[in-house]
């Protein structure tokens, strides 16, 4: 497609969409406004804040702003306050990749290292569409830093270190396609090519293709967090009795960093149904992935596709470091969900799902539990070994897949794990024979040789398994 008539053709789109929304922009009832107040009686002066935006049909229905932009200084959440989108910033990535395929520049079936030669090969293909439904395989690179000592928000990260630590990693969680495991280095893999094929950096070609045919104004990507945002919110955690900055010093982007407002984040949720993307492009963003063994994953192009109720619903949630942001859309009702907070413990999900329901009805078949569930890291061993077997484990470990260090040794009758740089130390709890939890570590299994001497052991987290950590000592 003609990148001109694109352009133009999305330019007068939105000039009648704004006609049409001056005709029938219509108030909601009050006891519906008291509802969707309810969910921020909460925020005051003194706490952090939030922004919501909701439409329907295209009209703005709901647009209210709560709390505070930053404490420190007393400025409240308005209209130009900007948040970091977290997560919800994938689907930019995901449709810069697939307009990429739509115009025939890549194709999703295509092998990810013909344009990432670095990534190694694993035995079996990792695709662009691999990457986009979260079923490579491949390492969280967030995870594995976190595990080799130095956690984001420790030192500056950028879209390079992220890379040396995705192709560092010898294998992978599981094989391609054999399930969905979220993983952000599939959307710092998907930046990279973008900017590769198309020759302009992410930030240059959303702005060209989305941003301003959109009148996203307000939209821009965190590629330096020393840069000066006006109107940039502080994000907050919840301390001792204080709120706390909680600010995303790192240089990545393209699985998240997307700053923005609930107004323009509306703008681009409403463009699916408004005609603004050709109808070929909307199919392939809303494809739900495909496992090996023929399952359908909810995942599709950086979003979510499942029912709220009775109602299909394409949403996703975010969250980096202080910034919590919730998009939804609800296509066969046109109905947009926007909300954004500067505050770690906003109740993300919850929120989002409850300002949908007083639309659509409650939420019966795809809502996050709330049921309290253990994480398995009990004080107390479930398996009880001999003491002095457990010298054996004692030594150093490095690792050259999370480049670290753990040093391991005996306190009292318990094993004790420290994490280099750092001095924390965590407690070992025995789960069986070579298989420990630690609190803060994750779940630790040694390995032995022949002769039942103690070589190394395996860290794994959620979206990293089996890191490799050879004992040196």
């Amino acid at each position: 497609m003609n990148r001109t008539f694109y352009s133009i053709g999305i330019a007068l789109a939105i000039a009648l969409q704004t006609i049409c929304m001056a005709i029938l922009a219509q108030p909601l009832a009050t006891d519906t406004v008291a509802k969707l107040d309810a969910y921020f009686a909460h925020h005051n002066t003194r706490t952090p804040g939030a922004s919501v935006t909701i439409s329907r049909r295209g009209e703005i229905i709901y647009h209210r702003h709560f709390g505070m932009a930053d404490l420190e200084h007393g400025i409240p959440v308005t209209d130009s306050t900007r948040f970091e989108a977290g997560s919800v910033s994938k689907q930019f990535t995901a449709t810069a990749v697939l307009l990429l395929a739509h115009e025939g520049k890549v194709s999703l079936d295509d092998e990810v290292r013909k344009y990432i030669p670095e990534l190694p090969d694993y035995g079996q293909p990792i695709t662009i569409r691999h990457l986009l439904n979260h079923t490579s395989g491949l390492k969280d690179w967030g995870s594995i830093a976190a595990i080799g000592g130095w956690p984001r928000g420790s030192r500056v990260y950028t879209n390079d270190i992220a890379l040396d630590y995705i192709v560092r990693q010898p294998d992978l969680n599981h094989p391609p396609g054999e399930e969905y495991l979220y993983s952000n280095s599939n959307y710092t893999l998907l930046t990279i090519l973008l900017e590769r094929v198309s020759g302009q950096s992410l930030a240059a070609f959303t702005e060209e293709r989305f941003f301003k045919p959109l009148g996203m104004t307000q939209t821009l990507w965190r590629t330096d967090f020393r840069e000066i945002v006006p109107g940039r919110a502080i994000g907050y955690q919840q301390g001792s009795g204080a709120y706390l900055m909680d600010m995303p010093f790192e240089n990545t982007y393209g699985h998240a960093a997307l700053l923005t407002t609930t107004r323009d984040l509306d703008r681009w949720n409403t463009s699916w149904g408004r005609a603004h993307f050709d109808e070929s492009l909307l199919a392939l963003r809303t494809a739900r992935g495909i496992l090996n063994n023929g399952d359908t994953i909810d995942y599709a192009g950086g979003v979510r596709i499942g029912d709220q109720g009775t109602k299909r619903v394409v949403h996703h949630s975010g969250a980096t470091a202080g910034y919590r942001a919730w998009l939804s859309y609800f296509p066969g009702e046109d109905l947009s969900i926007v909300y954004l907070s500067n505050d770690a413990g906003a109740k993300t999900t919850a929120t989002g799902r409850g300002l949908a329901a007083v639309f659509v009805g409650d939420d019966t078949s795809d809502g996050a539990t709330t049921a309290a569930q253990s994480d398995g890291q009990d004080d107390q061993p479930s398996y009880q070994p001999d003491p002095d077997l457990l010298k054996d484990f004692s030594g150093q470990y490095t690792s050259e897949a999370a480049d670290g260090r753990l040093t391991i040794n005996m306190a009292g009758d318990r094993l004790q794990a420290t994490k280099f740089p750092h001095t924390r130390k965590h407690t070992l709890i025995p789960t069986g024979p070579d298989h420990f939890i630690g609190r803060g570590l994750g779940s630790i299994r040694f390995a032995r040789d022949d002769n039942g001497h103690v070589t190394g052991l395996y860290v794994t987290v959620d979206r990293a398994r089996n890191v490799w950590f050879k004992k040196v000592y």
